[in-house]
């Protein structure tokens, strides 16, 4: 390729990329803590409304608990995932603490849209819910800028293993 031609320096397109790969895992954290909190928020409206056993599913204290759960897994994603973007806004290094909000933030969403599912029952599994769309649209999340297992290998690494 022609020195003209050049983006960066030559020789430095691997290092670029990989570079690039810390932003796309961070913005992938937060689409997946925005997934799971998009469900909680779908959730804690149906809840409210939906009746079963003669009195709302608010009122049934296993939905109260899995609700408890899903906020308490959402809001531990969004921090963890806001720690690592401002060291990275610092100009330190996260390559290991941007993999693991990845991770977790993948996890939480895999489980706060599959509760989300369980919640809704037969209508969460119908195209007209927004958590069948959550659930069906969160699977890339934990694909998408390396899978879950190329993360754990990243952190890994970053352990001195």
């Amino acid at each position: 390729m022609p020195v003209g031609n050049l983006i960066g320096p030559e020789n430095a397109g691997f290092m670029l990329i990989m570079a690039n790969f810390q932003a796309e895992r961070l913005a992938l954290a937060v689409m997946a803590y925005m997934t799971a909190q998009m469900a909680l928020e779908a959730c804690m409206d149906y809840v409210k409304d939906r009746v079963a056993f003669g009195k709302p599913l608010s009122k049934h204290q296993v939905i109260r608990h899995k609700l408890a759960e899903m906020a308490t897994k959402v809001d531990v994603a969004r921090e963890y995932a806001y720690r690592v973007a401002a060291r990275m806004q610092a100009g330190k290094t996260a390559i290991q603490e941007v993999s693991m909000a990845k991770n977790f933030a993948t996890d939480v969403a895999d489980f706060v849209t599959y509760e989300a599912v369980q919640i809704f029952g037969g209508m969460g599994y119908m195209r007209e819910s927004v958590v069948e769309r959550l659930y069906r649209d969160n699977r890339i999340l934990s694909i998408g800028g390396g899978t879950h297992e190329i993360m754990n290998e990243i952190i890994s690494k970053q352990m001195g293993l």
